[in-house]
């Protein structure tokens, strides 16, 4: 048991990496709580909700410190974000691990394939009633599935057009009152190891910061092509998840 708790800390490092730089890495943590540390489907999801905290933070603050933040669309986002969160933690636990792994994959892999071989786009923010509404949309289906707000806001984003860095800049915004609703809805049912997720969120965090260092290296189309493929990477393995043994 001790060592597969080390393995589940050690993989906190990366995962703050991924969500710093290219936002996304969260979903790798609650299959990773469920297979090394033997928490069921649900507990996974409300302990990395809870420590996906941390990561928000230190990603808002570090992209805000190089003034990189889109607080207008990320408040937005944020607005329809918030509310949609606490419903998608409680549907949670009535809705089969495997449709909730099928559904992160089709949406992961299948932007970021789109992503990948589209023709560049004019890059566009989106008006204030369609960010809400995608903001809507992303934090009940972060909430549900239990992998914090980029994951799923990272895709639909680039599939719309919106810039790479202000994508993934939002991305850290939106997960603050994301996983804090989506905690209270899991804590409600008994699924949230506090003790756990913070020592993992400090790890995470930490990561996070190195991560965001890394974005702001890779501006423009680059960074564009790397969350992509990114994206096809990660709903590959979500894929492969949907159907492994529990």
């Amino acid at each position: 048991m001790v060592r597969l708790v080390l393995a589940v800390l050690l993989l906190a490092v990366p995962v703050g990496v991924f969500i710093g730089a290219i936002g996304i890495g969260g979903v790798l943590l609650p299959p990773a709580l469920t297979w090394l540390a033997d928490l069921d489907v649900h507990a996974a999801a409300g302990t990395s909700s809870w420590a996906f905290l941390f990561t928000g933070v230190v990603g808002t603050v570090a992209y805000a410190r190089h003034q990189a933040m889109p607080w207008r669309f990320g408040g937005w986002l944020t607005l329809g974000a918030a509310p949609a969160a606490a419903a998608g933690a409680l549907v949670n636990g009535v809705v089969p691990a495997t449709v909730l792994w099928l559904f992160l994959a089709v949406v992961t892999a299948g932007s970021g394939a789109f992503n990948l071989w589209a023709r560049p786009r004019e890059a566009r923010e989106l008006c204030a009633p369609a960010a809400v509404a995608v903001g809507a949309a992303v934090g009940f289906g972060s909430a549900l599935t239990g992998t914090g707000g980029p994951v799923l806001l990272v895709p639909v984003l680039l599939a719309l057009g919106v810039p790479a860095l202000t994508t993934i800049a939002a991305g850290q915004l939106i997960q603050l009152p994301l996983v804090g609703f989506a905690t209270l809805g899991y804590a409600a049912q008994g699924s949230v190891h506090f003790g756990l997720g913070s020592i993992l969120g400090v790890l995470a965090g930490a990561g996070t910061l190195l991560g965001t260092r890394l974005a702001r290296k890779l501006r423009g189309r680059s960074l564009h092509r790397v969350a992509s493929g990114a994206l096809v990477g990660f709903g590959a393995f979500l894929f492969v998840l949907a159907f492994l043994p529990r």
